[in-house]
């Protein structure tokens, strides 16, 4: 089991990571290995690990390296098919990879032929305000996936989806809406030292995705203990949807 709402599970090949951009400065992961006393910014592998969803009978959505990134620059490419081989073998669950590193995520499944895209792998970016969702989101779309989802988590400042045309609605997209995000989940920072969240950037987020007819999970507020302030709006609780309720 996991904490994080908007999954079942996690699970973790790879653990330990390198920061990349300031979403990373209070990263929960890095507080949780410390706190086992686990050197986080070594990154390692755990073949042994990577046959634990087969033994996982009842279907589930699955987290795929809470504690670290799948495609950080220290992990092997051929570790990184056998993963992907292990999500292919296990099509009872649904999996939901998300990076900060989107442009070697593209190019490892531009490489991929057959069974592509998986229809059981979500692939999705993390970003945390407009530079890191124009530097990413772009990569994402350029991926092959069946479902492309973008984490706004901590959202550190004003985050716009629709004018640069990340939705798939041709209204949004210059493109003709042939390629967009298909899931948004948005938060603030949590934890101590956590970077104040301003409500109106949530509520702008869910405005958007609302607009484009996109499912979005409102995570949490920012904070020690988040979701418990009681700044977010009853009405924005609501909003925590997945994409197969469309």
């Amino acid at each position: 089991m996991t904490r994080i709402e908007w999954t079942d599970e996690s699970w973790n090949p790879v653990t330990g990571c390198t920061k990349v951009s300031q979403g990373c400065k209070n990263c929960y992961a890095e507080r949780m290995a410390h706190r086992q006393g686990i050197e986080f910014a070594r990154v390692q592998l755990h073949p042994e690990r990577l046959d634990t969803p087969l033994h996982w009978r009842k279907p589930r959505k699955v987290f795929v390296n809470s504690m670290s990134d799948l495609f950080h620059e220290k992990v092997p490419g051929d570790f990184i098919a056998s993963v992907f081989c292990k999500m292919w073998g296990n099509q009872r669950h649904i999996f939901q990879v998300l990076t900060k590193r989107p442009a070697r995520m593209r190019d490892f499944c531009l490489q991929c032929k057959a069974n592509w895209p998986l229809k059981n792998v979500w692939l999705g970016v993390s970003v945390e305000d407009q530079k890191t969702a124009n530097e990413r989101i772009p990569l994402l779309l350029q991926t092959p996936a069946a479902l492309r989802f973008v984490s706004v988590e901590p959202i550190l400042g004003p985050v716009d989806l629709i004018g640069p045309g990340y939705f798939r609605d041709p209204k949004f997209n210059q493109a003709g809406g042939l390629v967009g995000l298909d899931w948004v989940i948005v938060g603030g920072e949590s934890g101590p030292n956590a970077k104040p969240c301003e409500i109106g950037w949530i509520e702008d987020v869910v405005g958007q995705c609302t607009m484009a007819g996109v499912p979005v999970f409102v995570k949490q507020d920012s904070g020690r203990f988040p979701g418990k302030q009681g700044r977010i709006p009853d009405y924005l609780w609501q909003y925590k949807q997945y994409p197969e309720e469309q």
